[in-house]
């Protein structure tokens, strides 16, 4: 199974590829949006600022939220948070709209949050065989705190949300499973396993 990672031109994507060639897949990376809208499966990493990223975007942006509503889709970090309408980091820049909702700084004391964290998630598709309370790393400064969409939860402070289904098999994560040991490997498996049961 090939996948494509988005590079917005900033950041080390190395750790994410390696992780899906461990687990077999074919890895693309490019900066090129409409390599993005083509692809077989998509995955938005966690690298960059909201407006940043997404003003390259513009252009294919209804195509882009088109292509995430249809076919497999993991949006890692920023990558979740682009699905959204909307963030407090960038005012007056549209994000995706896959989710109804608006990113926003965190309420808590001490920011960003940073390091590992336990999430207590909903138990099959992409948590399949992952245990309630596993640990996964994070670093974020924004995020979400309700969604109907929502699969996951962390504490930091007050609850965040972790995890959200963004379409049939479209998803986001606020963590990076690429740097969360066995449990975040397991959870890059699900996906691909959910993408190939999806064609």
């Amino acid at each position: 199974m090939k996948v494509t990672i988005a590079d917005y031109g900033v950041g080390n994507l190395h750790s994410l590829r390696k992780a899906f060639e461990r687990l077999g897949a074919t890895v693309e990376v490019t900066e090129e949006a409409d390599r993005w809208v083509e692809s077989q499966v998509l995955v938005l990493p966690g690298v960059g600022a909201f407006g940043a990223v997404l003003k390259p975007v513009a252009e294919v942006r209804e195509l882009l939220r088109q292509r995430v509503r249809e076919r497999p889709t993991l949006g890692i970090c920023l990558g979740m948070e682009l699905l959204f309408e909307r963030s407090e980091e960038a005012p007056g820049v549209s994000g995706l709209g896959v989710l109804p909702g608006t990113v926003v700084k965190l309420p808590a004391q001490r920011l960003p949050h940073l390091g590992w964290n336990t999430v207590q998630h909903k138990e099959d598709g992409l948590f399949d065989d992952i245990p309630q309370n596993a640990y996964f790393y994070f670093v974020h400064t924004y995020g979400t705190l309700e969604s109907d969409a929502a699969l996951a939860w962390t504490v930091y402070e007050s609850r965040i949300i972790s995890a959200v289904q963004a379409g049939a098999i479209s998803f986001g994560v606020q963590f990076h499973p690429e740097k969360s040991g066995q449990w975040g490997l397991k959870l890059l498996e699900n996906f691909l396993t959910l993408s190939k049961e999806s064609r």
